[in-house]
């Protein structure tokens, strides 16, 4: 063979390994798509379920200039909380007193029934009502 049926045999050879993607069946797709669930203010009340190894990730509209903030109540084993953070909302996120997302990241690390609270609350109001509750019954399996 010449030099140029070679390079005219391997190029096109070379650029379908380049896009090729790996193989995966349609279940292992759904899988890997379903192993984050998300939920919301939305969500408050329902039942959720959550795969084996799965996140849940959990996000609430909070005002911390306010002195009020979410908290996760007691244990949620069989979750565990792997993050917490704050995220700014929109085009007035730079406004003192705008509001935030509080995001919660927890992982199911064994299968059980959790039932998840979360206050809205002052952290320095011990003896005050939370003035939110936000609660969820999650399934791991």
């Amino acid at each position: 063979m010449t030099r140029i049926a070679i390079v005219a045999l391997a190029l096109p050879l070379f650029s379908l390994m380049l896009v090729a993607q790996p193989l995966q069946s349609p279940d292992a797709q759904q899988k890997n798509a379903s192993s984050v669930v998300v939920i919301t203010d939305q969500d408050n009340g329902k039942d959720i379920d959550l795969p084996a190894g799965g996140t849940l990730v959990i996000r609430l509209n909070s005002n911390p200039s306010t002195g009020y903030s979410w908290a996760i109540k007691g244990d949620p084993s069989p979750l565990r909380l792997v993050k917490s953070s704050t995220k700014k909302n929109g085009q007035n996120s730079h406004v003192v007193g705008a509001p935030v997302t509080q995001e919660f990241r927890l992982r199911a690390v064994s299968a059980g029934m959790a039932s998840l609270t979360l206050e809205y609350r002052r952290p320095w109001e011990h003896d005050v009502a939370p003035v939110k509750t936000f609660q969820v019954r999650v399934k791991a399996r």
